[in-house]
């Protein structure tokens, strides 16, 4: 025999419907809990639970060289080779990153490009989608040029043809085989970061790069060989390293750190991912509490019902059957919807955050996790509708049905259900307090001075063929020069510069820099300095000013004749230069080669704003020494949106070489925003979590106080019919709201002592008891409680006496 008919279904259907606000209510709280719940726990599970796609990813390590400044460099080519060819305890692999010109029916794009040796895609143990990827043997610089292409760059350039495997293709003016596809989505996890390219290509070293043992430029990855463990590994790089520090003296100092990779890549995101776990599964208990005081304010609001189907003879499961039923309905609607809200919540976080959180790229609704949510659905809704039914129909049918208590709700019972409002008021100011301290921290970020304006520069990137240029110097002096000037020359375009790396954007190129004077030994020790190539009128692009000296000139380039000058900035002098003119100051550039400081200029934050600006010496791309192909330009426009220029700028700049490749376009307000991506995206969830805590406070408040003035009908009739006004009635529910509002208050600032502590690495500068978050966070949740008590309390003001007393 069936356990449910279709019958009970449909009465169940019906109950619900017969009490719509707690229904609804319900409904609700089970949605939003379950769907923020599974949305953010599917982001833990990619982010901190998934192994990635390589074999054994267990023994996969990242390897990092330590100086005293940092602990996370990378290595030098000759530094590289020394340690892969004596190491034992692990394989070792490097890369480089750089960008390429792409032409393909002649059009050229500009294609990001990892060169690596080919040991990596072996020790990583991935397989090509097409065709084969790259190997040791295309190591040597004997072999033809071989590329990888990504997945993403096939089906974009080349629709995906499978016959493009085994073709040339036409990469920086050189015709280059296709050997290969990458797989889908193939990216390697590198500590906060990942090594990912459209271009994959064999790392081949030049005779400079093998010669120059303090150009620190591969991240390296390394698989520990059988057998071996991470502290074996670390004592033979530490040994290895000894080695190479006794035959060059310079790299004293310096030292190796090898570090599992799966713990690597979640490091930067584990605690505020956990935090944001902690968060969510404060919204779920809340709406757990929610569920539980609407369907316990119910089962006691059917106590006669119960009680007359046990008088008729109904054994405890037909008692509890109808109860059983409803709960169950509820539970699957709410899930329903919940899971609804988590594929939008799961589409809306990888959006968000596959370019600031590498580390959830490719998140989706995970079944198990699905699973999981229609589990605690089950779980919330039965127990809690289930379990005053179970305590019902053990009540005597004779006292159930008697006037009074029997039919209404005890003193235990308000007891419960106010213990559950003022619970769940507290969980959710706790929440609203940290999401306050968030913003707060943020807003500081955010408003923190660049140093210059932002609002009328536009940002570009271009990118050329050096083939198409004679010389080392070929494409800086034969078109980034002509370029800028025709640039210079457009209607609205103040000035127009380049630096080979964007502030805010990334950190660039630093160094240990010595002095005229100073001695040569500890050379790790010396102070670190960031190196900043820049063209003409770049000072004049960011308005820095000058506070003596001069600034870069047209002059100052790649004759014999011209010797090597920089600017430094303001926080370089204060740091180097206390009471003394830098002006004419040298530094090391060799061994007996210097540089000189012609001038200074006022910070700007090239770094961005979650440090203070750092020491920087500003040279020209002529006197650097390195050859260029790649430009990042910024563009300064004298009124109105700096977008608007862009199509002239293109004409321009084709003008100069109809293949160049302009890409990546942004506002500098776009770039400084890309900037703060990760915290921005923490202070989303948190804000978020906290909106639907103060949705589920209200809705948990407003039924059980729905309730409880259906319950005091009779009691409210009264009053009236003695003369208690309408507006006494009404304020007497209010105040009982209220002050369950103003306990849970309590509760809730003491709680948040305790936990906001833990934030502290969310806040950018603002203190955990920041007053003006507090205050905020309880005047809100003040305003939105006595909201929730309006509609309970007008209605309880229109109680007619006469009718209250009739349907008792």
């Amino acid at each position: 025999m069936a356990l449910f008919s279709g019958n009970d279904l449909r009465d169940a259907a019906r109950a619900l419907r017969r009490s719509p606000t707690i229904s609804a209510c319900a409904i609700l709280c089970l949605a939003l809990g379950l769907g923020v719940t599974t949305a953010i726990s599917s982001a833990i599970d990619k982010a901190l639970l998934q192994a990635p796609p390589f074999n054994d990813p267990g023994s996969l390590v990242t390897v990092y060289r330590t100086t005293p400044h940092f602990k996370t460099g990378p290595f030098s080519a000759p530094n590289y080779l020394d340690l892969s060819r004596h190491a034992r305890q692990l394989t070792i692999a490097a890369v480089s990153y750089g960008t390429s010109l792409l032409t393909v029916g002649g059009e050229a794009t500009q294609v990001s490009v990892l060169n690596t040796t080919g040991n990596l895609f072996p020790m990583l143990g991935v397989k090509a989608q097409a065709g084969r990827l790259l190997l040791p043997a295309d190591d040597a610089r004997d072999q033809p040029r071989v590329v990888v292409l990504s997945d993403e760059l096939w089906h974009s350039q080349f629709a995906g043809d499978p016959s493009i495997v085994g073709r040339s293709i036409l990469l920086d003016g050189n015709q280059v085989t296709v050997v290969g596809i990458a797989p889908r989505d193939f990216r390697i996890p590198r500590g906060p970061s990942v090594l990912k390219a459209q271009v994959w290509e064999p790392l081949r070293f030049t005779d400079n790069q093998l010669q120059q043992r303090g150009s620190n430029f591969m991240p390296a990855l390394g698989r520990l060989a059988p057998g071996a463990t991470l502290a074996s590994a670390q004592r033979e790089m530490d040994d290895l390293f000894n080695g190479l520090v006794t035959v060059y003296p310079d790299l004293k100092g310096e030292g190796i750190r090898v570090v599992p990779l799966t713990v690597d890549a979640t490091a930067s995101v584990r605690t505020p991912l956990l935090l944001m776990l902690g968060a969510v599964l404060m919204v779920l208990l809340i709406a757990a509490t929610d569920v539980a005081s609407l369907l316990l304010a119910r089962g006691v609001h059917r106590r006669r019902e119960t009680a007359i189907r046990s008088a008729l003879g109904g054994s405890r499961w037909a008692v509890m059957r109808p109860v059983f039923l409803e709960s169950v309905l509820l539970a699957m609607i709410g899930a329903l919807l919940g899971l609804g809200l988590a594929w939008a919540g799961v589409r809306t976080i990888g959006a968000l955050a596959t370019r600031r959180l590498p580390q959830l790229a490719g998140l989706t609704v995970d079944l198990r996790v699905i699973g999981f949510a229609l589990l605690m659905a089950l779980i919330v809704a039965i127990a809690c509708g289930v379990a005053p039914a179970w305590r019902t129909a053990s009540v005597d049918p004779q006292d159930a049905l008697r006037d009074g208590r029997g039919g209404g709700m005890g003193r235990g019972q308000h007891r419960l259900l106010a213990a559950l409002v003022i619970g769940e008021v507290a969980l959710s100011l706790m929440l609203m307090i940290g999401a306050g301290l968030v913003l707060r921290g943020f807003s500081k970020l955010v408003h923190s001075d660049p140093g210059f304006d932002p609002a009328p520069i536009v940002t570009l990137a271009v990118t050329v063929s050096p083939q198409a240029y004679t010389g080392q110097e070929g494409p800086t002096r034969h078109f980034l020069n002509p370029a800028l000037d025709a640039i210079r020359q457009l209607p609205g375009i103040e000035a127009a510069s380049s630096i080979q790396l964007l502030p805010y954007d990334s950190w660039g190129w630093n160094g240990n820099t010595r002095y005229e004077g100073e001695p040569a030994d500890n050379r790790t020790q010396r102070p670190l300095v960031e190196f900043r190539m820049v063209a003409n009128d770049f000072f004049k692009v960011t308005g820095q000013k000058l506070l003596s000296g001069r600034t870069l000139l047209p002059s100052d380039d790649d004759r014999p004749e011209s010797p090597y000058v920089v600017v430094v900035n303001e926080a370089l002098v204060k740091r180097d230069f206390k009471g003394v003119d830098p002006i004419g100051k040298r530094f090391y550039t060799g061994d007996s080669t210097f540089g000189t400081i012609v001038g200074v200029v006022s910070n700007i934050r090239n770094v961005g704003p979650f440090a203070p600006p750092t020491a920087e010496m500003y040279s020209t791309y002529l006197q650097s020494g390195n050859g260029f192909s790649s430009f990042p330009l910024m563009i300064r426009v004298r009124h109105g949106d700096p977008l608007a220029v862009v199509p002239a700028i293109r004409k321009a700049i084709r003008a100069i070489d109809p293949l160049a490749a302009v890409t990546n376009v942004r506002s500098m307000d776009e770039v400084m925003t890309a900037s703060v991506g990760a915290p921005r995206f923490y202070l989303l969830l948190l804000a978020t979590f906290a909106i639907v805590a103060i949705v589920l406070a209200v809705a948990g408040l407003y039924g059980v106080l729905s309730f409880a003035v259906a319950q005091r009908t009779r009691e409210l009739g009264i009053r009236s019919a003695l003369g208690s006004t309408a507006t006494r009635t009404a304020a007497l529910v209010a105040r009982q709201g209220m002050l369950l509002v103003a306990i849970g208050v309590i509760g809730g600032v003491a709680g948040a002592i305790a936990l906001t502590r833990l934030l502290s690495g969310l806040l950018y500068g603002v203190s955990p008891l920041d007053p003006l978050a507090w205050l905020s966070a309880c005047a809100l949740l003040a305003t939105a409680g006595l909201a929730a008590t309006l509609v309970p309390s007008w209605r309880a003001s229109r109680t007619d006496p006469l009718t209250a007393m009739r349907g008792e």
